[in-house]
């Protein structure tokens, strides 16, 4: 069973700002940015809501960020009422599913990006961003901290590659990590540099995915993210 999935919405949708609203329209409606990047005329502002793209002090593109889906409320058991094994296991996979779904939209969310100009020192990054395949994590034990890279991307102002010919990807926002690569959707463009939180978040996710195989192990329903 293979938890890849493509997350894809409106970034418009239920967002204060629109395309053509200039920078000053936008912190007047949504105040400071959590963060803020500039590149000559581009400016990235980075809401928890949304990631907004403004090119000459306006609006060209607005990016939603994607939140986990709510739960539903579960019904009360009524007292002395056990648990049976077919219910356990159905909880553990909700569990399971849940924790993977979370990770996925961590690791895929969009790297800073500008468009490409002639007078930009760009790096070029030929075919391929990253090598087939991925190794399983060991979601018991792993810290993905330690196996974040940087340095690679780090050292260049701008990227590209003959995936994305017309924009570049700032080197100093982009990461690559062998122990989140399993959960890479698209491998056309390299991947966000996750802040310490978004690791941290990560591990604690791993962790529950790692118990959910082993109870469901025990149950004899394991259903692990086989790559």
């Amino acid at each position: 069973m293979k938890y890849l999935c493509c997350f894809l919405f409106s970034a418009a949708a239920a967002l204060a700002s629109d395309i053509g609203d200039t920078y000053e329209k936008v912190i007047a409606e949504k105040g400071p940015p959590k963060s803020q990047m500039e590149a000559g005329a581009i400016r990235i502002l980075s809401y928890p809501d949304a990631t907004i793209k403004i090119k000459d002090n306006v609006v060209v593109s607005i990016k939603a960020v994607i939140a986990a889906p709510a739960q539903p409320t579960a019904v009360p058991r009524p007292a002395g009422q056990e648990v049976s094994p077919t219910e356990r296991i159905a909880a553990l996979k909700r569990k399971l599913k849940d924790a993977l779904a979370k990770v996925d939209v961590i690791v895929n969310q969009p790297a800073p990006s500008v468009p490409r100009t002639p007078e930009m020192n760009i790096t070029w990054w030929g075919n391929a961003w990253f090598h087939p395949g991925a190794t399983t994590p060991d979601f018991n034990n792993v810290d993905v901290r330690k196996t974040q890279e940087t340095a690679q991307y780090a050292k260049y102002q701008y990227v590209s590659s003959n995936f994305t010919p017309d924009i570049a990807f700032l080197g100093s926002e982009i990461e690559f990590n062998s122990m989140t690569k399993f959960f890479y959707v698209d491998r056309s463009v390299p991947k966000k540099k996750l802040t310490e939180d978004e690791m941290l978040e990560i591990n604690r996710l791993y962790r529950i995915i790692g118990q959910c195989e082993i109870q469901l192990d025990i149950l004899g329903a394991k259903e692990g993210p086989a790559q």
